[in-house]
């Protein structure tokens, strides 16, 4: 019997249309392609260490950056909105949260398990979501630019 990787599966096509009776195939499910490669993306998996990721996002947004983005499919969306709220419960308001979400393409290769099967590519879509998680103006900063604006300091 052939070892089964974390992307592996078996699928049975007895009785689907188009298939022969009695074939069989692995799936071998592609990595989906992450069309952001910014170190402000974040990618969340089902397996993702979920207090890692959570280090991970508070570290980009309090040492470098002012906006970072979470992105998740499938079955990581639940947990990708949970690690958006778990940032913003910590940080008592600090940041916002804009999701948005979408369609992803994905592509399985179907290996036949017997020698005179054909090698198929099987295309699929799941649902995603991409979070944008950005710091808000500190209350401090707003009074003092309201104050400059007042005084003529700065100009539009």
């Amino acid at each position: 019997c052939k070892k089964r990787s974390a992307n592996t599966e078996f699928l049975h096509t007895a009785g689907v249309p188009g298939r022969a009776e009695n074939s069989s195939y692995e799936i071998r499910k592609r990595s989906p392609i992450k069309p952001f490669q910014r170190d402000t993306d974040i990618y969340v998996t089902k397996k993702s260490n979920f207090v890692g990721k959570l280090r991970q996002c508070e570290k980009l947004l309090r040492l470098e950056h002012t906006e970072i983005y979470l992105h998740g499919i499938g079955n990581a969306i639940p947990r990708t909105i949970s690690l958006a709220l778990q940032i913003q419960a910590n940080n008592q308001g600090l940041y916002g949260v804009e999701p948005n979400t979408g369609t992803v393409d994905l592509v399985d290769d179907l290996h036949p398990l017997t020698d005179n099967g054909d090698f198929e590519v099987r295309q699929r879509r799941n649902s995603s979501i991409h979070i944008r998680i950005f710091r808000k103006a500190e209350p401090g900063q707003l009074v003092f630019a309201l104050k400059s604006v007042i005084k003529g300091r700065v100009s539009f």
